[in-house]
């Protein structure tokens, strides 16, 4: 078996120009867009430090309508007779007969105390999962 030798030739040529980048519209496209960003941002700011102004010459060119209350008033820390039709209502589904409740109130926050501290056992009872 004969082996010829092959001429192995390599060459690689490179041409780095950066002129397609503002001929073929780069580099000031981006800055266009960057551009039209920034005012965009600009004005959704401006409108948003403007909005309570906007919002209080509105209400004084159209004032609200005052709405009727439909709930009966109440005096303070009594819940509405409805409310308490509701609760008699589940908690006689819950017991499986007739409820009568005598007295509601409203907690206060010395009795919520209890309840927020058990949520807090719960919710600090196990540790997360990294």
């Amino acid at each position: 078996m004969s082996t010829f030798p092959l001429p192995l030739t390599f060459s690689l040529s490179l041409h780095f120009s950066l002129e397609p980048l503002w001929h073929d519209a780069g580099i000031p496209l981006a800055i266009m867009g960057m551009f039209i960003v920034f005012v965009a941002l600009v004005l959704i700011s401006t409108f948003i430090s403007r909005l309570p102004h906007i919002m209080a010459m509105l209400d004084r060119i159209l004032p609200q309508v005052e709405q009727l209350s439909v709930a009966p008033k109440t005096r303070e820390g009594e819940i509405p007779d409805e409310i308490v039709v509701v609760i008699a209502a589940a908690v006689s589904e819950a017991l499986g007969r007739p409820h009568r409740i005598i007295h509601t109130r409203e907690l206060t926050s010395s009795e919520m105390s209890w309840p927020q501290h058990g949520r807090w056992q719960i919710q600090t009872s196990h540790k997360p999962q990294k």
